[in-house]
C-alpha cells in the first residue's frame, strides 16, 4: 500500500507505471496474436489434410484409368491401397472433416469409394471378358468421389484465406489500438510529468523577471518537491548574499562619504569654535543681547552637526524597504553634500530639480542610487567635468531609450523621471549592455567589486521602476530613472 502511495506521488513511479502499462498492453496483443496465429496453423494443417485426401483419390483415379489400359494387377492392388488410404484418412480425421462439411456429406463420401471399390473388384472378377457396361459406372462414382474431395479441400482453401483476411484487419486493428493507448498513456505521462516541469519553467521566468520571490510546487512529486525545495533554498542563500554584497557596497558608499561628511562637519564646528572664543573674549565685557546671539549661532551649528551625522547614521543603519513620500531636491542636496570631498574643485554639479517635487520611495535606498550614481560620474570626469541632476513628473506610454531594465520599463501611467547626465568620456558600445552585471567593472583589480550600479539596478527595480542608459564614447552619459507616482505600484 504504501509503495503504490510512493509510485503514484514519484515522477520515477509514474514513469515506471506508464512503462508497465506500455509492456502490459504489448503482453496481452502479443499473447492474442499467438491465440489467433495457433487458430490458423490448426486451419492450415486442416487445410492441408484436406490436400491430402484430394490428392489420394486423385491418386485411386490414376490407378484406375492404368488398369483400365493395361489390366495389370499390380494397378489394381494400388488403386485398393489408397482406397483404404482414404478410408482411414476420413475415419481418423471426421473431427476436422466435420468442421469443412457435414456428416452426411462424409458418410456419402465413404458410400461411394464402398460402391466404387465393389464396382471395380466385380470388373475385374469378370476378367478375362469384363463387362463393358461396369466401366462407365465405375468412372461415374471415381467423378463424384473426387468432386466430393475437391470440394472438401476448395472449401478450407477458402476457409483459410476468409482467416488470413480476417486475421490481417485484426492485426491492423490491434496495431491501431495499441498505438492509440500508448499515445494516451504517453500524454498521461506528458501531463503528470511534463506539465510541473512546464509550470517549474515559468515559474523561474517569474523569478527571474523579478515577478515573484519562491517556487511553488505545481505536483506532489517527490522529486519534484526535493527539486523546488533546494531551488528556494538557494534562492534564499543568493538573497541573503545579495543582502550581504548591497551591505558591503553601502559601506564601501559609506566610507566615501565620510570625507564630505568631514567637510560639512568642518563648517558648523568652525562655527561653533568662533562663537565660543568670542564668548570667552568677552567674558563680562559684552552684554546679554550679544551673549545670546552667539549662544543661538552655537545652538544652530549645533543642530546643523546633528542633522549631518543623524542623516550618515540613516545611511549606514539596516532598515527594511519602507516607501513613503521623499522631497527629491533636498535629498540630492544631501547626498551631493556627502561625496563632495570626492568632486574636484572645478567640477560642476547642477540641479534642476523643483522644490515641491516628491516621490515615493524608501529614502535610504534612494540616496544609495544618487551616491552610486554621482560617484560613477565622477570616476570618469577631468577638472573641468560637469554633472547634471534633472527631475520632473510625467506620463509615459513606452520604455525609455537607450538600454533599459527593472520592472517599470513596460508600464504606462504618471512616473517621476530622474536624469544624471555627465559629460565624461562615455561608454564603450560593447561595454554598455553589461554595465548593469554584478561584478562587471572596468577598473583595475583592488579598485571596486563592480556592484555599484547593479545596486542601483536592484534599488530601482525593487521600486518597481526603470532604469535606462545612453551613451556614446566622448559624448558622455546619462541614466534615466523612472519611478511611479502612484504607491500601490511599488511593491512592499
Amino acid at each position: 500500500m504504501l509503495k503504490g502511495a510512493l509510485l503514484r506521488h514519484s515522477l520515477r513511479g509514474k514513469i515506471t507505471l506508464g512503462y508497465y502499462a506500455v509492456a502490459a498492453i504489448i503482453l496481452v496483443a502479443s499473447l492474442f496474436f499467438v491465440g489467433e496465429l495457433r487458430t490458423l496453423e490448426a486451419r492450415v494443417m486442416l487445410g492441408q489434410r484436406a490436400t491430402d485426401l484430394f490428392n489420394t483419390v486423385l491418386e485411386i483415379r490414376r490407378f484406375e484409368r492404368n488398369y483400365f489400359l493395361h489390366h495389370q494387377a499390380a494397378d489394381l492392388e494400388e488403386n485398393g491401397r489408397y482406397i483404404k488410404l482414404a478410408h482411414d484418412m476420413l475415419t481418423a480425421n471426421r473431427a476436422d472433416f466435420s468442421a469443412i462439411t457435414t456428416q452426411a456429406r462424409l458418410d456419402e463420401l465413404h458410400t461411394l469409394l464402398d460402391d466404387y471399390q465393389r464396382q471395380l473388384s466385380a470388373f475385374a472378377a469378370a476378367a478375362p471378358r469384363p463387362i463393358e457396361s461396369i466401366e462407365p459406372h465405375v468412372r461415374q462414382l471415381g467423378q463424384e468421389v473426387v468432386a466430393i474431395a475437391e470440394a472438401l479441400a476448395g472449401s478450407e482453401r477458402r476457409q483459410i484465406q476468409t482467416t488470413l483476411a480476417s486475421f490481417r484487419m485484426l492485426l491492423l486493428g490491434v496495431i491501431l489500438c495499441m498505438a492509440l493507448l500508448i499515445v494516451v498513456i504517453g500524454r498521461a505521462l506528458s501531463l503528470r510529468v511534463v506539465r510541473p516541469l512546464k509550470e517549474m519553467e515559468s515559474s523561474m521566468a517569474a523569478i527571474s523577471a523579478n515577478r515573484r520571490e519562491t517556487l511553488s510546487a505545481p505536483s506532489n512529486d517527490r522529486e519534484i518537491i526535493s527539486i523546488i525545495a533546494a531551488f528556494n533554498h538557494m534562492l534564499k542563500e543568493l538573497d541573503l548574499r545579495q543582502k550581504s554584497l548591497m551591505r558591503s557596497e553601502r559601506l564601501a558608499s559609506l566610507g566615501t562619504m565620510l570625507s564630505g561628511v568631514a567637510h560639512e562637519l568642518n563648517n558648523p564646528l568652525s562655527n561653533i569654535s568662533t562663537s565660543c572664543q568670542i564668548l570667552q573674549e568677552e567674558v563680562g565685557e559684552s552684554d546679554a543681547a550679544t551673549q545670546k546671539m552667539y549662544l543661538e549661532q552655537i545652538d544652530q551649528q549645533t543642530e546643523r552637526a546633528r542633522h549631518i551625522v543623524k542623516a550618515l547614521l540613516d545611511f549606514s543603519r539596516e532598515k527594511a524597504f519602507r516607501k513613503e513620500l521623499v522631497l527629491l531636491r533636498p535629498l540630492v542636496q544631501q547626498t551631493i553634500g556627502f561625496v563632495r570631498g570626492e568632486v574636484s574643485a572645478k567640477s560642476v554639479v547642477q540641479l534642476s530639480i523643483p522644490e515641491a517635487l516628491s516621490v515615493p520611495a524608501d529614502a535610504q535606498r534612494l540616496q544609495q542610487v544618487f551616491v552610486n550614481l554621482i560617484r560613477n560620474a565622477m570616476e570618469g570626469l577631468g577638472p573641468e567635468g560637469q554633472i547634471r541632476i534633472a527631475a520632473q513628473a510625467m506620463r509615459v506610454s513606452e520604455p525609455p531609450e537607450g538600454t533599459a531594465l527593472g520592472a517599470g520599463c513596460e508600464a504606462e501611467g504618471a512616473v517621476v523621471e530622474i536624469s544624471v547626465t555627465d559629460n565624461g568620456p562615455g561608454i564603450a558600445p560593447e561595454i554598455l549592455p553589461r554595465i548593469f552585471d554584478p561584478f562587471f567593472t572596468t577598473k583595475e583589480v583592488g579598485h571596486g567589486m563592480g556592484l555599484g550600479l547593479f545596486v542601483v539596478y536592484e534599488i530601482v527595480d525593487e521600486h518597481g521602476g526603470c532604469i535606462a542608459v545612453q551613451s556614446a564614447p566622448g559624448q558622455g552619459t546619462t541614466f534615466r530613472i523612472r519611478l511611479p507616482l502612484a504607491i500601490e505600484t511599488g511593491r512592499q
